[in-house]
């Protein structure tokens, strides 16, 4: 029996041990296909170029690249696939990574091919400590720019029409000349240009989005709140109330409970990433809020190099109502300076986190608690919105037709419940569809910069607007030309029934002058501002859904 029990023992520890798992692919006898290069055609090419690879199980293909630089597939079939060349290409092989997890490296070197860099416009002077733009032909291009012989860094992302630097540390005398050197080797060199001290007139830096509940989602964290007021309930949109833009985030809670505890944490880190508000020139925090005619509060907390601490929002010198608790009956803006708040913003914040809690809704009285929170941005200056039209009601156009709510597969607005509708089946070039007027407008709240938004939607045709400043008797004229980042040029092109925001600059000094003899909008003088809904270069089938059109100091679009 002893005999028997031992061998019994023997087997199943051999089939235990024998037949243990292994890692996929491991041991087995299945050859997973691996997507081979055999020619690259051509070897050499401009970046933006077109490239053609020949070899084995390309459309197993799911990534390629040259080097660590990724590269746009445009098509593959099992014995060729096509890429295009990225502008920031180098010299290197080709790598391949097919869908069964396999790379391959091509034995071939493809050598990409670049522009040369016209430089069209030189900044006409430069203020210390602040930033520079070059603009131009393929700018993108430029590997290195000095001025007066000191290197300087490259601020964000440059476009091949724009590159942005910046004169932080630096020090300059009273007149400056830039050098660049680029890919191809050339060495362009500017005029003299003067070094002056920085005023309070800049170009703002590009919003940049905390949150905005619809595409940009915090990381929620529950809190520790206490005592009679600590349940609530949270969620999108969940009072119920009509939304600002899309989603919105909501809390309420029968009673506020005041500074015991917090109720939620919103954390916003970028994916990790963090926000490098280092060349921002006067951070702010900007943020629609509502309370639908009850109290609620949140505040920020920042955490810079690892340190966190949070800093309150309390009226802002009397600009706001605000007293550590927030009462409106509608979407309100709000838009604090991080640093006369106490924080310190030179370099990245790793995390921006909203702090719901009562604070002084339910601080010894019995208030009922609501907060909705939308668009969560940092500006690079405070927003100063001046709302021109969010179209809950039809305005009046002179010399044409609107309607509400009528765009082609338009399915909500893109503020709020209404949009405006202007549509024709049939329209030739530069035709007239009527105006709004705003009459005796007042902008010297924006004599550092001045910023049109809206939100455009011309469903499955294309449509266009141009803006008039009437001041005096001259007519200043603004077109939304190719020179921007929206691909606007005298059209707005289809948006398939979807909305985009639009955030263009007004410089008055800029503006055409289409009829009169003014010299330039004066801003601390009155002026009519008239939306006109021309064609533009736009024919046949025009339709242009208009929403939420509102002057501001900053951007309110990233873009």
């Amino acid at each position: 029996m002893k005999t028997i029990n031992t061998l019994v023992i023997l087997f199943c520890l051999f089939f235990v041990t024998g037949c243990q798992d292994k890692e996929f692919g491991e041991g087995y006898d299945i050859k997973l296909p691996v997507s081979v290069i055999t020619e690259v055609q051509p070897a050499t090419e401009y970046i933006d170029g077109e490239v053609t690879i020949l070899g084995e199980n390309l459309d197993a293909v799911i990534s390629l690249s040259l080097g660590n630089i990724a590269c746009e597939i445009l098509e593959a079939s099992p014995n060729t696939l096509k890429f295009k060349v990225p502008r920031s290409a180098e010299r290197n092989n080709i790598q391949v990574e097919n869908k069964y997890k396999k790379s391959f490296t091509s034995s071939q070197v493809f050598t990409p091919l670049y522009y040369d860099v016209v430089v069209t416009n030189w900044p006409s002077k430069l203020e210390r400590g602040r930033t520079f733009v070059i603009q131009g032909n393929n700018v993108d291009l430029i590997t290195k720019a000095y001025v007066n012989g000191v290197e300087v860094q490259r601020s964000g992302v440059p476009s091949p029409d724009k590159i942005t630097y910046s004169l932080k540390d630096i020090t300059l005398d009273d007149t400056a000349v830039i050098t660049l050197k680029t890919k191809t080797n050339q060495e362009l060199t500017s005029s003299v240009i003067d070094v002056v001290e920085p005023s309070d007139v800049f170009i703002p830096m590009k919003t940049i989005v905390l949150c905005d509940f619809d595409q940009i989602m915090p990381t929620i964290v529950e809190g520790n709140p206490s005592g009679p007021g600590a349940s609530y309930q949270a969620g999108l949109n969940a009072t119920g109330i009509t939304p600002a833009f899309g989603s919105y985030y909501s809390l309420t809670a029968p009673l506020g409970n005041g500074w015991n505890g917090m109720y939620q944490e919103l954390m916003c880190t970028n994916d990790g990433y963090g926000y490098d508000l280092s060349l921002f020139t006067d951070p702010h925090i900007t943020f629609l809020v509502n309370t639908n005619g009850k109290q609620g509060y949140f505040n920020p907390r920042l955490t810079i190099n690892g340190v966190s601490g949070d800093k309150h929002f309390t009226g802002q010198n009397g600009e706001y109502p605000d007293d550590y608790k927030f009462k409106t009956t509608d979407w309100e803006w709000r838009s604090y300076s991080l640093s006369a708040m106490g924080f310190d913003t030179n370099g990245v914040v790793e995390s921006l986190d909203l702090l719901i809690r009562g604070a002084n809704v339910g601080n010894n009285n019995s208030e009922e608690f609501e907060i909705n929170i939308d668009q969560v941005l940092i500006t690079d200056g405070p927003l100063k919105p001046t709302i021109l039209s969010k179209f809950n009601e039809l305005p009046e156009i002179e010399g044409g037709n609107a309607i509400l709510d009528g765009g082609t597969g338009v399915s909500m607005a893109g503020e709020g419940a209404h949009y405006l509708t202007v549509k024709s089946d049939n329209v030739q070039k530069w035709q007239s569809l009527g105006k709004i007027i705003y009459p005796n407008m007042s902008a010297d709240q924006y004599l550092n910069s001045m910023y049109i938004n809206f939100m455009v939607n011309t469903g499955n045709s294309d449509g266009y607007m141009q803006l008039i400043f009437l001041q005096n008797g001259t007519e200043y004229g603004k077109h939304f030309k190719g020179e921007n980042p929206y691909g606007d040029d005298y059209r707005f092109g289809t948006t398939q029934g979807n909305w985009e925001w639009r955030s263009y600059m007004i410089d008055p000094k800029s503006l055409e002058i289409w009829s009169g003899d003014g010299t330039g909008l004066d801003i601390y003088a009155p002026f009519d501002l008239i939306i006109e809904f021309k064609t533009g270069n736009v024919e046949g089938s025009y339709e242009l859904n208009l929403d939420y059109v509102t002057l501001t100091a900053t951007p309110i679009d990233k873009n």
